[in-house]
């Protein structure tokens, strides 16, 4: 309608708007939707922290708190208000930080504790990674060494010659390694028929990065659905003992990573028949607060924050 709308009449649009929102009715809805699966996460905004609490069966964000410091107290009393307000928690599910590790069950006796199983493939990935990538280093290092070339225009047919007599040289075959690591880290099923090709070049050029392959792949066997978690703990077992991993001091680390206590706490999901083995859905909550910040040019004030989340309710 052609009219000059200022930036404060928005604003005033925004507040009354919020005027508007019953928290208490959100809450019933809260208690009366709960699946009993929460999903817990922190989200860091210009140094403060939003602790979001969201439940991934039903598809809602439960509650959210601003906190000065991201520490225990801070974490004990999000998680006393949610269980005051009568929210029965059954299954938890975080990220391997220690906030959660004993205030989960001092707030809810029976809550059994889901730990992301992405945080830790990708810690995993990453070490087994650093070996394939030591492997590409020593690689380079071996093509750096040797008489330097002379100075002058090298004749292209005589290099071509020698490439096809001896294969690619130790520098072409780190650059190799460089551009196809990921496929060391791809599921079997995800490989297509160019990917095995390119996968036993990798092999034929440097054989150590087999163990490598085959623990990747082991390691994702213990976090497969429809089997149950007995069947999980025998396959961790065989993996933890296997002396080819053991001797390897990149796999060692990964395996400790795999500690009987702790890896209980990651296949909780295998005793459930919708419970998701990541914390994804609260962290896709945490992805839509950061773009609700950057389409609105950052909104500094808490306050405001805090409206914009409640509206988002």
């Amino acid at each position: 309608h052609l009219l000059a709308v200022s930036l404060s009449y928005i604003h005033d649009c925004f507040v009354w708007a919020h005027t508007q929102i019953n928290r208490e009715e959100h809450w019933q809805f809260v208690l009366a939707n709960f699946s009993g699966v929460l999903c817990i996460d922190e989200v860091h905004d210009s140094g403060r922290t939003i602790l979001f609490a969201t439940d991934p069966l039903n598809d809602f964000t439960v509650a959210f708190q601003f906190v000065e410091v991201n520490d225990q107290p801070h974490m004990d009393d999000f998680l006393q208000r949610l269980k005051a307000r009568g929210l029965q928690v059954v299954v938890a599910i975080s990220d391997g930080s220690p906030l959660y590790k004993d205030s989960l069950q001092s707030h809810w006796a029976d809550i059994e504790h889901q730990l992301c199983v992405f945080h830790v493939i990708k810690e995993v990935n990453k070490l087994i990674l650093d070996g394939v990538r030591a492997a590409k280093n020593s690689l380079r290092r071996q093509g750096n060494k040797g008489r330097k070339k002379r100075p002058g225009r090298p004749c292209k047919r005589l290099q071509q010659q020698r490439q096809r007599r001896q294969g690619m040289s130790k520098k072409e075959q780190a650059t190799f390694i460089w551009e196809h690591q990921y496929l060391i880290v791809r599921k079997e099923e995800e490989l297509s028929e160019e990917d095995r090709d390119d996968l036993a070049r990798l092999f034929a050029i440097t054989p150590r990065l087999e163990v490598f392959r085959r623990f990747n792949q082991k390691f994702y066997r213990l976090f497969e659905k429809g089997i149950t978690q007995q069947q999980a703990r025998y396959r961790r077992t065989r993996l933890v003992n296997n002396p080819d991993y053991l001797d390897n001091p990149l796999l060692a680390r990964a395996i400790k990573k795999l500690a009987k206590d702790k890896f209980e706490k990651m296949i909780v999901f295998l005793a459930w028949e919708n419970v998701d083995r990541t914390n994804n859905h609260v962290e896709r909550n945490n992805r839509a607060f950061r773009m609700l910040q950057k389409t609105r040019y950052k909104r500094r004030k808490q306050h405001t924050i805090e409206k914009a989340l409640e509206l988002d309710l």
